[in-house]
């Protein structure tokens, strides 16, 4: 009896009116609860949105400046390997032509004896008047005042050694003064074998 005496009654002393507008009250703040969290979720969404694009960006950013860079690497590779080529050129014409310059300096001779002795090999009444040289080859003008001069003149550059081949390419009488001479020219081919040999000395 005592423990049915000593049990409470809820009696709800609210009017009608009031607990219908408790009631709307509740569901309108579960309503905004839910409309709340919905815009959070629709936020959060946007942003991790926002921050993976921002991510995939900055990550293709430097995806490009890696590019940039093995590009510009690549360049200066090619620019390092085409000055080496140009280098290994140069380096093979420059020892090209040292080697003619030691070739050209075994052939290089004392030329006043050569002529000197050009010079002694002409006989009396024959004179040298002009001298050049090309290719190997020497013309050789000069003047004599008979035909047997300039014969005896080719024998004796014949006998200096300096020339495996003599030959009178032209020969011209002239009158000068009521005197007679004759002017010719020859064309002579050096000895290479007789200058080598006179420079090894």
């Amino acid at each position: 009896m005592k423990n049915k005496n000593l049990e409470k009654t809820r009696i709800n002393l609210l009017p009608v009116r009031d607990r219908n507008r408790l009631a709307k009250s509740k569901k309108r703040l579960v309503i905004s609860s839910l409309i709340i969290a919905y815009l959070i979720f629709i936020f959060l969404l946007d942003l991790a949105y926002v921050l993976n694009n921002n991510y995939k960006k900055t990550y293709l950013s430097q995806l490009n400046q890696r590019l940039t860079m093995l590009k510009t690497k690549n360049i200066l590779n090619e620019t390092f390997e085409s000055a080496i080529d140009k280098r290994k050129i140069l380096l093979e014409a420059i020892q090209k032509k040292i080697a003619v310059i030691d070739s050209l300096k075994k052939l290089k001779t004392a030329w006043n004896k050569k002529i000197s002795e050009m010079v002694a090999a002409s006989p009396n009444g024959v004179w040298m008047s002009g001298l050049s040289l090309e290719k190997g080859i020497i013309a050789i003008n000069g003047n004599s005042v008979s035909l047997s001069g300039i014969s005896t003149y080719i024998n004796n550059l014949k006998n200096t050694g300096l020339f495996t081949k003599i030959v009178l390419t032209e020969a011209r009488r002239k009158i000068i003064g009521g005197n007679t001479f004759y002017s010719f020219n020859l064309k002579a081919v050096l000895n290479i074998r007789n200058i080598s040999f006179n420079n090894k000395k």
